[in-house]
């Protein structure tokens, strides 16, 4: 009976602090009942986690404190040493600046490219938005590999961009367009915009028409009703598409491995040289970490930045 009537007060409850104020009330039974099933479905999930992220990062978080110069064994003690040589590294403080570069252009050129396809979803008939999101969706499950061998022949020297150059007379001779940089972000860019076009389309979504009708009843234009009204409400949208993007572009790997250079190398290429083929595990690990906190840090302050100044919860 009192778990009973215990299940049936908490049940109108929707905030934490409301439903952990009657959790002790309930007995063992009403517990499971009440959370069992959610337990059971974010397992495998917090499995996942555990196995593939926590373990190996505390295990590279481990690795990075140890002493290893390539002339001796760790001695076990745990040492700043790692991190010291990244900081003085140039070429891995290069690698981490050069990330960090081509990641944000990366995310600004996907907001700007996605945000004007989201917000034509919106106001499309449903069958070419229907279609445009299947293909979206489709262009997910494209292998990596076969779109960077895509971009190679599109940006090399006989490909069609080099040639339509050639042809229009904008240039004479065909421009070196792969093993750079812009070709990486040209690459990330290609591959960031599913990532970036999904949650700015489901923040637009959530707008209600009505907003817009007001907007235009009250004299405002189009313009400015999307820079005053729009655009605030789908910021929640680009936040978490630049999340995705500036993630995905952070852990690249194959993709500036094929289309860039030794002199474009990423912190993953650096960290992965010295891992795999100087078997310097502690080296590549200070790196790894050291490129996951600047990272977190630097979402931070973004997330911070974004709360004050459109005053929305992400």
């Amino acid at each position: 009976m009192a778990d009973a009537a215990c299940r049936q007060e908490l049940a109108p409850l929707t905030t934490p602090t409301q439903v952990k104020r009657y959790l002790p009330l309930l007995g063992q039974g009403a517990r499971w009942r009440a959370f069992g099933p959610a337990t059971l479905l974010i397992a495998p999930l917090l499995i996942f986690l555990l196995g593939f992220y926590v373990i190996p990062m505390t295990s590279m978080l481990a690795q990075s404190f140890s002493w290893w110069s390539g002339d001796a064994e760790a001695d076990g003690r745990a040492t700043l040493y790692q991190y010291a040589k990244t900081l003085n590294s140039s070429r891995a403080m290069g690698a981490i600046e050069r990330t960090f570069r081509i990641s944000l252009f990366s995310v600004v050129f996907c907001i700007l490219l996605s945000y004007p396809i989201a917000l034509w979803l919106v106001t499309a008939r449903r069958f070419v938005r229907t279609l445009v999101l299947v293909i979206t969706f489709v262009s997910l499950a494209a292998s990596l590999i076969v779109r960077n061998y895509g971009w190679l022949i599109v940006l090399s020297n006989t490909g069609p961009v080099n040639g339509l150059l050639v042809a229009l007379g904008i240039v004479e001779f065909p421009l070196q367009l792969t093993y750079n940089e812009s070709a990486i972000i040209v690459a990330l860019v290609h591959y960031g915009m599913p990532f970036m076009i999904l949650p700015i389309y489901g923040s637009l979504l959530r707008i209600p028409p009505a907003l817009w009708e007001a907007s235009f009843s009250l004299g405002a234009g189009t313009a400015r009703t999307l820079w005053c009204i729009v655009f605030p409400l789908s910021v929640p949208g680009i936040f978490g598409g630049t999340i995705l993007v500036f993630a995905v572009s952070m852990s690249a790997f194959v993709t500036p491995l094929m289309l860039g250079s030794p002199s474009t190398a990423m912190a993953s290429q650096v960290a992965a040289e010295q891992m795999l083929v100087q078997l310097n595990f502690a080296w590549g690990s200070a790196i790894i970490i050291t490129l996951t906190v600047a990272t977190v840090l630097l979402v931070w302050a973004y997330a911070l930045l974004i709360r004050r100044m459109f005053r929305v919860n992400v």
